[in-house]
């Protein structure tokens, strides 16, 4: 909790130091006094004879309206709706790109139980810090982006407030949606289950991939490609290392459950920042933005939970 605090404490330092604050508003000399009735103005500007403006009259043709993003409810949606999709406008290198990662993560399983051992015999050689920084990939992770919202709204620094938003929208597509339906598919056990590593039951097991490192990954990714000093990409990526070590060595996951749970988490945050920032600067919403998202709440044998679909 020291080190979650610590770290919105520095947030909020920078989001201050970097605030900008709008001044009053800029009075054109040239406008009409405001005691000046419609008829006068109408008068001076037509002629005798000339029709009168009137407030209603239409902007000039130059003058474009002020941008409104969508909601936040909405840029949700939207973000899901492209995450979702977007293996559909994978081009060649994509796709050779992910056929090579995948079968790296299958020839890495090889070496699953033999690291997974030896980071098990080594013991909690992290103490306090892996503690702290294990919370990144659960809640406590929305502590540190509730940091960075309360900074931007000290500090008037939209930025900061984008962070809290993209890293809510990222977390509840890769930790949310993506990685639970994978890890009940898959149905993996854990190493502590002493099954070995390829113990496979769907539907029952939930070490592939990670959800702890999904979640650390996904808000790390969204702080590190929203900042451009190379300190925080760093200290935020560092971090979800950190989350994702300490997994291991706990017993809870084996090395490629945090690799896999990695990429989810990065490819998620990244793609949602930039998405996002497309859609706040103006560009128009894609065809998507009709998708209708329907959530249901589920109850079966004293447990609950909720199932969610999308329809394009």
């Amino acid at each position: 909790m020291f080190s979650t605090l610590l770290v919105g404490a520095v947030c909020a330092t920078a989001s201050l130091a970097g605030a900008q604050r709008v001044g009053p508003e800029w009075v054109s000399p040239d406008l009409p006094p405001a005691s000046k009735s419609v008829e006068a103005l109408g008068s001076e500007e037509n002629g005798p004879g000339g029709s009168a403006s009137t407030p209603e009259s239409p902007a000039p043709a130059g003058e474009a309206k002020p941008y409104r993003p969508p909601s936040f409810p909405k840029m949700v949606l939207l973000d899901t709706g492209h995450v979702l999709t977007s293996p559909l406008r994978w081009g060649g290198r994509e796709w050779i790109l992910f056929s090579a990662s995948t079968a790296a993560v299958v020839a890495l399983t090889r070496a699953d139980a033999s690291v997974s051992d030896a980071a098990r015999d080594r013991g909690s050689t992290l103490g306090f810090v892996g503690d702290t920084l294990e919370g990144l990939g659960d809640g406590r992770s929305f502590l540190l982006l509730g940091g960075f919202y309360r900074a931007g709204a000290i500090g008037h620094d939209s930025k900061a407030k984008n962070v809290f938003f993209d890293g809510l929208s990222a977390s509840l597509i890769a930790s949310g949606m993506i990685t639970p339906v994978l890890s009940s598919l898959v149905g993996r056990e854990r190493p502590t289950d002493d099954q070995g590593a390829y113990a496979f039951h769907p539907f029952e097991g939930r070490s592939f991939p990670s959800g702890h490192t999904t979640q650390a990954f996904a808000v790390a990714s969204v702080i590190a490609t929203s900042y451009d000093q190379v300190w925080v990409k760093v200290a935020a990526y560092g971090a979800a290392a950190v989350t994702a070590y300490v997994r291991v060595q706990r017993g809870k996951h084996f090395p490629t459950d945090v690799v896999v749970g990695a990429v989810i988490g990065t490819a998620v945050g990244r793609s949602v920042v930039h998405f996002n920032r497309r859609l706040r600067s103006g560009e128009p919403e894609p065809e998507s933005a009709g998708a209708r998202l329907t959530i249901v709440p589920l109850v079966s044998g004293g447990a609950f939970g909720i199932s969610a679909s999308l329809d394009f």
